[in-house]
């Protein structure tokens, strides 16, 4: 009787084994990639972000937010090329209002690099696809001042008080305030 219980347990044990073994685990879709990459990057772990975005734009080449956020990934890593490269990708993906942030973004970008020109090409481009950003305006008239176009920073800023920057709206009241009448 041992004998015939020990021979069932011996062809028993592999089947046993088999089905407690847990199965492999499914792979993690592009939006778990995305979402636990936004927490590390929120946790201030870039290059585990990076990494994580990176995995999900591979198994997804068309999310584009995760474009957007190894974006400023980049840029946080004052990497300026790989931001610009990711943010162009998302200009070239993206309907209208994530071309608009990401024209943005990328004059963010070009202005923390020094190519004062090529982010008021950018924040330009942010503008004619959404009128009312007035941080578009803002920033492009910081860097009209960078390349000493004080007229073009001058209108941009009134540019800007017109969409609600109550900061440039101050400013402008306590050294320009001709100017807002003129917009008027």
């Amino acid at each position: 009787m041992n004998r015939v219980f020990l021979k069932q347990a011996c062809l028993l044990l592999p089947l046993a084994g088999a089905l407690l073994t847990p199965a492999p685990a499914a792979a993690d879709t592009p939006k778990e990639h995305f979402e636990r990459g936004f927490e590390r990057h929120q946790d201030g772990r870039t290059d585990s972000a990076i990494d994580l975005y990176t995995k999900a734009i591979k198994a997804n080449p068309s999310y584009i937010q995760a474009y957007q956020m190894r974006a400023a990934a980049w840029h946080q890593e004052k990497d300026y090329n790989r931001a610009r490269a990711d943010y162009s990708r998302v200009i070239e993906l993206g309907d209208t209002y994530f071309q608009a942030a990401a024209y943005f973004n990328r004059g963010i970008v070009n202005y923390d690099d020094g190519r004062f020109h090529d982010a008021i090409r950018d924040f330009t481009d942010a503008v004619n696809l959404d009128r009312k950003m007035s941080n578009a305006y803002l920033f492009r008239g910081i860097a009209r001042g960078r390349t000493g176009d004080r007229d073009g920073q001058l209108g941009d800023f009134v540019m800007a008080a017109r969409f609600g920057d109550k900061r440039v709206r101050a400013w402008l009241e306590e050294h320009a305030p001709d100017e807002l009448d003129r917009q008027r």
